[in-house]
Parts: C-alpha cells; sequence; structure tokens
C-alpha cells in the first residue's frame, strides 16, 4: 500500500476514535479545520475621512498609534482598539485589528487602534501601561484631531482582550463606558482547568499553538509565562490577583461599565470559560443588566466570523447605547 494512503486511514482511525471517545473534542477540531474567510482589502487608502498612522504617544519605536477620523460626523465618538497575539506577536494593522476597524471607522467613529511594547521588548506590565499613556495621549488631543475625548469604547480581541479587559475596570484619563472583548484571556491561571473541564487535551491545545515557537517565548512555556517572566510554578498568590482581570473588576473602580463579551465555543487557544469567568466578575460589579455574554456555536479562535458586518452592526448597536450615540 501507498505511503500516502497509509498516513490517509491512519488519520481516519484517529478521527474515528476520537469521535468515538470525546464529541466535544471531534467538533471542536472540525471547526477549526474549516473556518468561514473574509476578503480584506490589502489596500491601505481610505477615502472615508483622515488617517494619522503611526502616530507617537511614547518614546519607544512600538508606542504609537494609527488614528482614523471619519468625514461629515460632528465630534464622533472615540473607540479605541487593541490587537491581540499572545504578547509576543502582531501590531496595530494586524489581521484582526482591521477586519474591526475598518467598519467602525465607515460608521462614524473616531478609531485608534493601539500599538504596544510586546513581550520580547518590555515584560508585564508594560503594554497595560501602554495602553493607559495611549488612552492618555487621546484624552489631551481630541481638540486637535476632532474627536470626543470626554469618554470612550474600548476593543480588544484575544490578548487585546485582556488589555482592553483590564483597560475597563481600572482608571484612565478617559472614562471607559463600553468594553468590548472577543476571546479574551483574561486569568492565566485558570485556563488549564477549563480546558480539562471541555474535554479538550494538552496536545490538542500545543498543535493549535504551535505558532508559539521556543524563539518567540523566550525560554518559557506560554506567552504567558514570557510575558511576566516568571514560571507558572513560582507564580505567588500576590502574583495570582496582579495577573488576573477578574480580580481587578472585583475592586469597583469601575461600576457604570457596560461590557460585550463575545466567545466561540471551538476555541482551542483561549478557553470560552475565561468569558464565563469575566462575565461573573462584572456583573457582581456592574449588575447584570450591564453585561452580556455571547457564546458563538462554531467558532475557533480569531475566527473571521466575528468579523462579519452582521456581527459587528450588532457591536456598534451596543456601543452607541453605552456611549449613548444611539
Amino acid at each position: 500500500m501507498k505511503k500516502g494512503w497509509i498516513i490517509l486511514l491512519a488519520v481516519l482511525l484517529v478521527l474515528a476514535l476520537v469521535i468515538g471517545i470525546n464529541h466535544n473534542l471531534a467538533y471542536t477540531l472540525w471547526k477549526n479545520w474549516f473556518p468561514l474567510k473574509l476578503q480584506l482589502d490589502e489596500s491601505t487608502e481610505w477615502a472615508g475621512g483622515t488617517s494619522y498612522e503611526r502616530t507617537p504617544y511614547g518614546e519607544s519605536p512600538a508606542q504609537y498609534l494609527d488614528l482614523y477620523i471619519p468625514d461629515g460626523v460632528e465630534n464622533p465618538p472615540l473607540f479605541v482598539m487593541i490587537h491581540g497575539g499572545g504578547f509576543i506577536a502582531n501590531d496595530s494593522q494586524s489581521r484582526q485589528a482591521q477586519l474591526f476597524y475598518r467598519y467602525f471607522r465607515d460608521h462614524g467613529f473616531a478609531c485608534a487602534s493601539v500599538n504596544y511594547r510586546l513581550a520580547a521588548e518590555a515584560p508585564w506590565p508594560a503594554a497595560i501601561e501602554d495602553v493607559r499613556s495611549a488612552i492618555a495621549f487621546l484624552a489631551a488631543h481630541g481638540e486637535d484631531y476632532g474627536y470626543d475625548a470626554s469618554q470612550c469604547a474600548v476593543w480588544g480581541e484575544s490578548a487585546g482582550g485582556y488589555l482592553a479587559c483590564i483597560t475597563a475596570v481600572t482608571e484612565q484619563a478617559i472614562p471607559v463606558k463600553a468594553l468590548v472583548d472577543f476571546y479574551g484571556i483574561v486569568d492565566f491561571a485558570t485556563t488549564d482547568r477549563q480546558y480539562a473541564e471541555q474535554g479538550i487535551p494538552s496536545w490538542v491545545r500545543k498543535i493549535a499553538n504551535g505558532w508559539a515557537s521556543p524563539d518567540l517565548l523566550g525560554g518559557f512555556n506560554s506567552c504567558e509565562e514570557f510575558w511576566v517572566r516568571k514560571a507558572y510554578a513560582d507564580w505567588t498568590e500576590e502574583d495570582l490577583k496582579n495577573f488576573s482581570v477578574p480580580y481587578h473588576a472585583s475592586l469597583g473602580l469601575n461600576p457604570g461599565l457596560k461590557s460585550m463579551l463575545l466567545h466561540g465555543d471551538a476555541d482551542i487557544t483561549v478557553p470560552n470559560a475565561q468569558s464565563a469567568e469575566m462575565l461573573d466578575a462584572l456583573v457582581a460589579v456592574c449588575g447584570a443588566a450591564n453585561a452580556e455574554l455571547y457564546t458563538l456555536h462554531g467558532l475557533m479562535h480569531a475566527a473571521d466570523a466575528f468579523y462579519t458586518d452582521a456581527r459587528l452592526a450588532q457591536v456598534e448597536s451596543f456601543v452607541r447605547d453605552a456611549l449613548g450615540r444611539a
């Protein structure tokens, strides 16, 4: 028998075993193999307004933001956007950031896509401090660029979701009135347990996250460990508090926050239980009417299906209501 057929039969046998033993795992793998893909225009030209790209807010070359001000909108609301990439990769023009900000700049929002120092340049809490500095810059320059700097919405995806969440629940130079979190990690210490409860084995997660090579991880075992420069086994009780967004949310520093969390149930990079954990913390402080979680059936991590016009229109409606711009 030819080698190719042997490999195919072996794969089919493994799939049969997976399906027979763990239906949830089989479903999750299937959804990760066949995701929806959206077309992203590679052109950077924008005819709908004025672009101020790579605007510095700090001294590091990584400390800049891309600002987009739409034409025909007087004093547009400010939407701060934070890219993902495991704290070790990507920038303000990542695929997901573009899919998100292109919709909102075309729908009347002043969009600021924040770039920040990655783990290789500066460890925790540098990225958090960078977002805070970017918001302080935006607070000081609303009149210069022509947007409403009295309040803002923040969005982040994956690691950017962590940064958006911790930004929203702590004090900033501009009051954060609306939080949108796409499949964000929020509590590093609980992910292993949550995946075990979902029946997702560690070998599946290692394959799915194989893009994070040892070189990118600086000798650590995970993106989170590299970012905080400390192996998980060495984390103290104080570390667990400092790294946990739900803990910071529980301090109640922004009780008027309205939040919208979205997470796929086929995510093998960040367990969807992370968003459920974040929801519980937000509800405890802000009330059940001000925090909502949408668990999206069949969506993998960073899936393009999060960024369809229909889905983003739902997000837009939430943000406009939260900012009083409905």
